[in-house]
């Protein structure tokens, strides 16, 4: 076990230790068990939590998004050790997806034939999918206002530049802030730890020889891992980030196969943490508009927006409502779109702003 000493500066929980190790993946399913982290390590945050190439029922990925405050471009970027795709050759993946300026649509993926190579330290992580030409570097997140860049020289999927992240609220994982030896669970066999819960999101690329820029937008980054398979682990969820006024919020509202509900909410004001937890009314997400029911039967394109509601403590409530704008992916069972959002304190200051949600009802197809 680590010995830690903590100190809180700006809202930061920083740890005075922090892990330091060099990790190659191959390009091949793991034959065999894979174990996977199960508590939170101290400088360990965002690391690869398993230490092998995943086999076809595991998975640890780390996914990157951000969008302009005013038009519909948005990106979505998601590196992945998954043996969650069970057409692809190798778990190793690069993928994108997201909407221009225009609305258009674009996706695409392309594999990393050379394996994964990790470098970690104080100074943070560097991670390359080799032969993707796609890479993301990230200062420490054991200080103030990390940052990350993600980078493409990539003709595999026609993608060219960098998108840079700089935090605007501090990490956490599912219940507590950035500390170790914490729950990292959102359900059995689902973990999940959030870097960058806001930033101020930066974006020059050329996509498939289109200019895609976006100064001053909001981005966002975490991971997901777990040691069974991620697409039949959770019957329904209801994730999503917003950034309004002097806010940052997320939200996760998931429902299990035995229809129980698990709520975690995450809430900061200027770059400090006013709550984080996981309290069965932390955080209530429901569909809007026509038709609206939960759990849900249609996903985010039959409904018109949501509301998220989340219990501060002392009899506060900071209250969202989101109407949706444009739909960036849509697989009919897992989409993700733009919304507007207003909301405050209720009986404070109301705020405007804009989120990234998804909503992922695989429990349609699984029952």
């Amino acid at each position: 076990m680590h010995d830690l000493k903590l100190l809180l500066v700006s809202g930061f929980v920083l740890s005075a230790e922090a892990v330091a190790s060099y990790l190659y993946i191959p390009p091949v399913y793991h034959n065999g068990s894979v174990k996977v982290e199960d508590l939170s390590v101290a400088g360990d945050l965002d690391g690869p939590k398993m230490r092998t190439a995943a086999n076809h029922t595991s998975f640890d990925f780390w996914y990157f998004d951000a969008f302009s405050t005013s038009t519909p471009a948005a990106i979505n970027v998601v590196f992945y050790n998954t043996g969650d795709f069970a057409a692809n050759p190798n778990p190793l993946a690069v993928q994108i997806s997201g909407t221009f300026d225009n609305g258009t649509q674009f996706s695409g993926q392309v594999l990393a034939s050379k394996g994964v190579i990790f470098d970690q330290d104080d100074n943070g992580i560097s991670a390359s999918w080799e032969g993707t030409g796609a890479t993301f570097r990230g200062s420490s997140l054991d200080k103030s206002s990390p940052e990350y860049i993600i980078r493409f020289d990539s003709p595999g999927i026609g993608v060219k530049g960098d998108i840079r992240l700089q935090s605007r609220a501090p990490p956490h994982y599912p219940c507590n802030p950035n500390i170790a030896q914490m729950n990292t669970l959102l359900l059995p066999h689902l973990h999940w730890a959030n870097a960058i819960p806001d930033a101020t999101a930066t974006v020059n690329l050329q996509i498939n020889g289109t200019d895609f820029h976006i100064t001053k937008g909001v981005g966002y980054h975490d991971k997901n891992w777990g040691d069974a398979s991620v697409i039949t682990s959770p019957k329904y969820w209801d994730w999503g980030h917003a950034q309004l006024g002097p806010y940052s919020i997320v939200w996760y509202d998931l429902l299990d196969y035995n229809n129980k509900e698990h709520s975690y909410a995450y809430v900061a004001k200027n770059g400090r943490l006013i709550t984080v937890g996981c309290a069965d009314n932390a955080v209530k997400v429901r569909q809007v508009g026509m038709n609206a029911t939960y759990p849900p039967t249609g996903g985010i394109p039959q409904a018109q927006g949501l509301t998220a509601n989340f219990d501060l403590g002392g009899g506060q409530v900071f209250a969202v409502n989101l109407t949706k704008e444009v739909i960036v992916h849509n697989e009919v069972v897992y989409a993700r779109a733009l919304g507007s959002v207003t909301g405050g304190i209720v009986g404070q200051e109301t705020y405007t702003g804009r989120a990234m949600y998804e909503e992922y009802m695989y429990g349609l197809l699984f029952g």
